[in-house]
């Protein structure tokens, strides 16, 4: 039964079966005053099915299990006013009654709304928190504090990461003025001080920079930015923040380094520098336009100006060349041109220029210098001029030498030949071997003209034995140098056949040989060596001795160079053997080396290809078997 004195609404609900006896609905059979009220301040029907806007009740299967299973049930229902649309919320409580339900509900409008704000108040300190942190972490990620000045405190209240931020123990940061200055460098309190002060007047923003030092003895650079607030004129407040800059300081310091040594390089190479931003025309020119090209700074123009004063012969070249390196990614540029200067005459200028990548590895900009290399350029001229002028005016003297030279050589001939006299005849034999060696000498010096004026020392190529070659030559020397051992080997099968040119190859072989007779040891035998392999004829002369130097290696086979005094006594002539021995040998599209060493001697390697006619002057390079000293 209801309680009509109960002030809490209670209502008794009924079961509503099928023909079948399923459970399918309820409807309230009774309603204490109260509950009488709620229903029609809420315009909620009979049936419990009418409830639908009733907020938190259960569903019908739920309360079919009170019914069913006899265990109380406990929830809470959100009601609105239809009238006054007041909204409020109760605990209710059901429990089976026969075959129906007897609902009690309880007001907790009041609990309901103490505990809404209870966590809206635990929220909004949850969220202040994570304000808090978020300042945190901004603060020391930008490694900067904020602080905060009251007037009527006369305090600093600093953020929770200065401690850190100044390195300071626990505690060590301070709360007033003059604990702050301690933190400044020696020589900066009293202009820091004078800083704050002028910040109280300031009517907007203002900043000022320190030095701090910390306990380790290392020396930070801050910057103090902040804001006054007033009340009726005068300062109460102050709020700011306070930045590290010290690694700013350090990069805007090589920075003003860097520029300065740019500008310093610029001024001590007398080079034009330039910057142009790829993509774009504008050029960035340095301050040696004056001297370089006689124009101002602001006379120089950008990529179409540049472009519109390289002369016109040179002009497609250099823009392919320059557009080859940008369009391909390359690393550099170099290019040598004729530039107008201010006056119109032409410059020859050296042109070259670095790529510069952004983060992405992308092309951003090319930076260079451009050498006024005219005057270089002019020496290198005239000293080529005299030196085709020497080397012509050595052939034709040379080619002129050769007709009283063998006047010379007939009459001494004759004189032998007739004089009764053995003097005479010794005194024209002498005569004769002179002339001889006169007459070497005048055939290196026409070979040497050839190599240098006429594209190469002219070959007469035809089958040639190798063997044969240097048989004829070993017996030649031997017969001519008669206290001295010449050996000769041979490696593989054949006569070494290949197309040469036997005179010129057999030159080689008696340069090659004399040098190791002038230079090698007198005890010791000389070795020439023929090696046959598939395509390749190798040729060794061998001595032992004293090494070659190592500084006279990589000028041995230069013109008009000595390798030291012979052993023979004899004199060494013009320089010129070894030079045409190289001449000789690569107009074969061959190769001639040397290694020296104290164990194993010196010995000269020279690499014939098979055929000289398909190798020669106009042929591929010698694969690396050869033997480089």
């Amino acid at each position: 039964m209801l309680h009509a004195e109960c002030p809490d609404p209670c209502i008794l609900w009924e079961s509503v079966r099928d023909d079948a006896g399923a459970l399918i609905d309820f409807q309230w059979m009774a309603l204490n005053p109260a509950a009488e009220a709620l229903v029609k301040e809420l315009g909620l029907g009979r049936a419990l099915s009418s409830w639908r806007t009733v907020e938190g009740l259960p569903e019908r299967d739920v309360l079919r299990g009170v019914v069913d299973g006899g265990k109380p049930l406990s929830f809470e229902l959100e009601l609105h006013g239809r009238v006054s649309e007041a909204r409020r919320w109760y605990r209710a409580r059901v429990v089976k009654h026969g075959e129906g339900l007897v609902l009690w509900l309880s007001d907790i409008t009041e609990l309901h709304e103490e505990r809404r704000s209870l966590r809206e108040s635990l929220e909004r300190e949850r969220t202040t928190r994570a304000r808090e942190e978020h300042l945190r972490l901004a603060l020391e990620t930008a490694r900067m504090v904020t602080w905060e000045w009251s007037e009527a405190r006369l305090t600093i209240h600093w953020s929770p990461n200065a401690e850190d931020f100044f390195g300071r123990p626990s505690g060590g940061t301070g709360d007033t003025l003059e604990c702050f200055l301690e933190r400044v460098c020696a020589e900066e309190p009293a202009q820091v001080a004078e800083s704050f002060e002028l910040g109280l007047l300031a009517e907007g923003p203002y900043t000022f920079h320190f030095r701090g030092r910390w306990p380790d003895g290392s020396v930070h650079c801050y910057e103090v930015v902040g804001q006054t607030y007033r009340e009726e004129g005068r300062p109460t407040r102050m709020l700011g923040l306070v930045m590290d800059i010290t690694e700013r300081e350090r990069a805007q310091a090589a920075l003003r380094e860097a520029e300065e040594r740019y500008r310093l390089a610029a001024w001590a190479t007398n080079d034009l520098l330039w910057d142009w931003k790829l993509g774009g025309d504008h050029i960035h020119w340095g301050e040696a336009t004056v001297s370089v090209l006689g124009y101002q700074p602001e006379e120089m123009g950008g990529l179409s100006w540049w472009t519109e004063q390289i002369h016109s012969e040179d002009r497609e070249v250099v823009l392919r060349s320059l557009d080859h390196v940008v369009g391909s990614g390359g690393e550099s540029w170099m290019a040598e041109y004729r530039f107008r200067r201010k006056d119109g005459t032409y410059a020859h200028v050296l042109d070259r220029g670095l790529v510069a990548r952004d983060a992405r590895g992308g092309s951003s900009r090319m930076i260079g210098s451009m050498m006024d290399i005219t005057e270089r350029k002019r020496a290198v001229e005239r000293m080529q001029e005299e030196a085709q002028f020497r080397e012509r005016f050595i052939g034709i003297l040379g080619h002129d030498l050769r007709n009283p030279l063998n006047a010379i050589s007939l009459t001494a001939r004759a004189l032998r030949r007739r004089s009764p006299s053995q003097s005479h005849q010794q005194l024209a034999q002498r005569i004769e071997a002179s002339a001889a060696r006169m007459g070497n000498m005048i055939s290196d010096i026409l070979d040497l003209t050839r190599a240098r004026l006429s594209g190469g020392i002219p070959l007469n190529l035809e089958p040639t034995s190798l063997l044969a070659v240097c048989q004829q030559v070993v017996e030649e020397l031997t017969v001519a140098h008669p206290g001295r051992s010449i050996v000769l080997e041979t490696r593989g099968e054949g006569e070494g056949e290949g197309i040469w040119d036997p005179e010129r190859l057999a030159q080689v072989v008696s340069n090659l040989v004399g040098n190791a007779l002038e230079h090698g040891s007198r005890e010791e035998t000389i070795f020439v060596r023929c090696e046959t392999e598939p395509e390749w004829q190798v040729l060794e002369i061998s001595n032992q001795g004293a090494p070659i130097p190592s500084h006279q290696l990589a000028t041995l086979f230069d013109p008009f160079r000595q390798g030291g005094g012979s052993r023979s006594g004899r004199g060494s002539g013009l320089g010129l053997g070894l030079f045409i021995v190289r001449e000789l040998v690569e107009a074969h599209g061959g190769q001639v080396t040397v290694r020296s060493t104290e164990h194993e001697g010196t010995t000269f390697t020279v690499l014939l290809p098979r055929d000289a006619r398909q190798s020669g002057q106009n042929g591929g390079p010698v694969p690396g078997r050869a033997r480089t000293g």
